[in-house]
């Protein structure tokens, strides 16, 4: 049996609330162990579907115990470096790990269009579903936001008009990202630029032009 004094903060506080960027943190993990052939495709989907109904840390450690993984989910981290630090990790945690405003497709499809405010850190979890980010007539929070787009056999599409700038900054696991500016979109000091972070796991994340004006009423 593992001595108290061997715990890390996680096991000493099985009944800590978990954040969405603790739950991240371990679909993650999940997805990595499930490309190095430790889980089987049933495996892999029961324990994430489990990761996104957990509550509790408690719940959460026993999805990657019998994995060669570190466990130490943002939370976790931020509860061992005391006070003091406490506000640096969370604000790491947010940046790496999307814990903005979440748009969520669990065996659905979600859309966001028309008029809509995008703000930075926005994260986008597709599994098993679809979801759709308009920018058309969106407004961006800031002049360079960041856009976290998890696609679990799901899709995460990014319609983009003229004029912004997109950098692929995420990473595919038997999936594919498909994320480029429009042809002729040259870089100024007022062009607005969206960084997409984020992993496709059997999944697709990927840009598209502005629906024809004929095909907006389907």
């Amino acid at each position: 049996m593992t001595s108290p004094a061997m715990r890390g903060p996680e096991d000493r506080n099985p009944g800590l609330r978990a954040s969405d960027a603790d739950r991240e943190h371990v679909a993650e993990l999940l997805g990595r162990a499930f490309a190095e052939g430790r889980l089987s495709s049933e495996e892999h989907s029961e324990r994430l579907e489990a990761v996104y109904a957990a509550k509790t840390m408690g719940e959460l450690r026993p999805l990657v115990s019998d994995l060669p993984v570190v466990f130490a989910p943002p939370t976790a981290a931020a509860t061992a470096t005391g006070a003091g630090l406490t506000d640096l990790a969370a604000a790491d945690a947010t940046t790496r790990y999307g814990g903005g405003e979440p748009v969520v497709a669990l065996f659905s499809e979600t859309k966001r269009t028309g008029r809509w405010l995008v703000r930075s850190g926005l994260n986008a979890r597709a599994i098993f579903g679809s979801i759709e980010l308009d920018l058309t007539e969106a407004m961006l929070e800031q002049r360079e936001i960041t856009i976290v787009a998890n696609a679990v056999f799901g899709e995460v599409i990014i319609r983009v008009p003229e004029g912004v700038i997109l950098h692929d900054e995420g990473s595919a696991i038997f999936g594919s990202r498909k994320l480029a500016a429009r042809p002729g979109t040259l870089f100024g000091p007022e062009t607005p630029v969206v960084h997409v972070q984020g992993v496709a796991v059997f999944g697709n994340v990927e840009s598209k032009g502005p629906k024809k004006k004929w095909l907006k009423g389907r």
